[in-house]
């Protein structure tokens, strides 16, 4: 099994520094700008949306690609305590750097973990993660937000989640506590590769600035992963740019594709 991929992460029109970062099966950058390429299974794929301003949010964006590819191996042929152990190692990270700088810094995390035959998603905050089955987009990954947490406990509506100042409140994400038991990822899975056509990883700056419907509308079209991902930034752009955005977009087969 091989994964086209295509990554792209752009500033946008509004901040002065891209805290966002993303890791393509060992390609990451301190500067974010895209990557594609084909990777063989097993294979790892992430999408991290630092915060902490100034500086700090793209530092730990950085800090929990590096620590992922430090574990990177062990991921591709381990389990969920693999990925554990790894977002532990972040988050130590981390948490180490903003106390140097007596600050806060954090990051979320979106991950797909792919092997032979099944992938598994995780994620922390709300950097969200979409399989694309048949011509049907669906969200595999649970936000991580105050307002989202409410939704689930019928306190509000997830229409009224979608407007709520409090979809900006994680409620988990890497650098937010010393306690490792308070860190675990949520995951998603074991899903069939063969029942998927792409998957699609993003920072809220994409979910953001554009529905639902229009996210699935370029996923779901007929072009290459590289075209899919530019004209998903560029939408965004277009709708205002107001944060920080990143997309990898994922296409499985079984021959190897340039």
């Amino acid at each position: 099994m091989f994964v086209k991929f295509a990554a792209r992460s752009d500033v946008g029109h509004v901040r002065t520094n891209n805290e966002d970062n993303f890791f393509c099966n060992g390609i990451f950058s301190e500067t974010p700008t895209s990557a594609q390429g084909v990777s063989e299974a097993p294979c790892v794929f992430a999408v991290c949306d630092g915060m902490g301003g100034e500086d700090f949010g793209e530092v730990a964006s950085l800090k929990t690609v590096e620590k992922l590819a430090e574990h990177c191996e062990k991921i591709k042929f381990g389990n969920y305590e693999a990925v554990e152990e790894f977002v532990k190692a972040a988050n130590a990270a981390v948490m180490t750097f903003a106390k140097e700088q007596n600050s806060r810094a954090g990051t979320t995390l979106a991950l797909v973990v792919i092997s032979e035959d099944f992938f598994t998603a995780y994620n922390l905050g709300d950097s969200r993660i979409y399989v694309l089955k048949e011509e049907n987009l669906l969200r595999v990954t649970d936000d991580h937000t105050v307002a989202e947490e409410k939704a689930r406990m019928g306190l509000i509506t997830p229409r009224k989640a979608q407007t709520s100042h409090e979809r900006h409140i994680l409620t988990k994400f890497v650098g937010i506590s010393d306690d490792p038991f308070v860190i675990s990822p949520d995951a998603s899975g074991p899903h069939h590769v063969n029942e998927v056509k792409r998957v699609l990883l993003c920072s809220d700056g994409l979910t953001e600035m554009l529905t639902h419907r229009e996210i699935s509308e370029i996923v779901s079209g007929n072009y290459d992963v590289s075209v899919s991902v530019d004209k998903l930034i560029e939408a965004a752009l277009e709708r205002g740019g107001k944060d920080n955005v990143t997309c990898v977009l994922l296409e499985f087969t079984n021959e190897i594709q340039k």
